[in-house]
């Protein structure tokens, strides 16, 4: 029987090829990893880039840092592609220019959402640290129209979702998405919820909710809540249970101002807290509450109930019993 490798991380240098050749070699790792583009430097023989990709269910998460340098894609280009994808970037050191439908800057932790199949360039002034999510052009579109209008937009870290989706962005990397806590599905529908909610701010649609949307959003967190502790749990397993589409799931969340992820961590993180507040669970470490609670990682664990509560579980369960010893 053979076995099935694990998805693992790619990584690819210029350091592994002579200086003379660097700029070809980019150009060819790009294409292969992205989208094919013409790259243009000042000292060619001076240019450095590494590149880390890693999958992450449907979408890849692709780090890309180096020299500074424009890149183009015409037509020419564009014809050479193996197909339409979207790719969703955010600069994490500096600011950095780009004509695509039109020219902007792009400050760091700011986002835009890229057309593969429209000409694009961007300039890099200085040695930068990239973050590119490809993105299928299917799964954007499952998130709705209005998504696909946020090309060529600049998505400002400082705006309601926008704000949101691109803390989310930034907390991703290639080494992330191979020790990811929760499903990969899951971490998935977490950003094409953000995007849908960011698309909805930015065309000023109304989300209010239908009273029958209400009693649907109701239903759906007691079924998060009884099926928390399922380390694998999806939105589409939580659609399943309750007969509806998963885009209807996601979209009854959003009018909601939720998502599919901050629902589940908050139901663990509940049923967590309310175990390390109970006597009943004084015989029960802390790492197996966790387990009990839904979470399969012991330092994510800690991390969460830390964010959320400002304590670790150990100090919240310490802090329990000093306060009834001091009753």
């Amino acid at each position: 029987m053979s076995s099935v490798e694990p998805p693992s991380i790619a990584r690819l240098s210029t350091q592994d090829v002579p200086r003379v050749q660097r700029l070809d070699y980019w150009a060819d790792v790009l294409a292969s990893a992205l989208v094919p583009m013409a790259i243009r430097c000042q000292l060619p023989r001076q240019f450095e880039a590494n590149l880390l990709s890693a999958p992450l269910g449907r979408i890849t998460v692709t780090a890309i840092c180096g020299s500074a340098h424009d890149a183009l894609t015409t037509q020419r280009q564009i014809a050479r592609s193996r197909g339409r994808s979207f790719h969703l970037v955010m600069s994490r050191n500096l600011a950095w220019t780009m004509t695509h439908r039109g020219q902007a800057r792009i400050l760091p932790g700011e986002l835009v959402l890229v057309d593969s199949q429209l000409e694009f360039e961007m300039n890099c002034p200085d040695t930068y640290d990239f973050l590119n999510l490809t993105l299928p052009p299917e799964w954007l579109a499952s998130w709705g129209s209005n998504v696909e209008g946020l090309t060529g937009r600049v998505i400002s870290a400082d705006s309601g979702w926008g704000r949101v989706l691109s803390s989310y962005v930034s907390q991703l990397s290639p080494e992330f998405a191979l020790r990811a806590p929760l499903a990969e599905s899951v971490l998935a529908d977490q950003l094409g919820a953000l995007l849908a909610l960011t698309a909805h701010e930015r065309s000023g649609e109304s989300l209010k909710a239908s009273p029958a949307e209400r009693s649907l959003l109701e239903r759906i967190h007691e079924c998060i809540m009884q099926r928390r502790t399922e380390s694998q749990l999806t939105a589409s397993d939580i659609a399943a249970a309750l007969n509806v589409s998963r885009r209807t799931l996601h979209r009854v969340l959003a009018a909601g101002s939720e998502t599919f992820g901050q629902q589940l961590l908050k139901a663990r993180t509940e049923a967590a807290v309310r175990m390390l507040q109970s006597r009943a669970f004084d015989h029960v470490t802390t790492a197996e509450i966790g387990r009990r609670a839904g979470f399969s990682d012991a330092s994510h664990f800690v991390r969460v109930i830390r964010q959320r509560t400002g304590r670790t579980p150990r100090q919240l369960r310490q802090g329990r019993k000093v306060a009834e010893g001091a009753g």
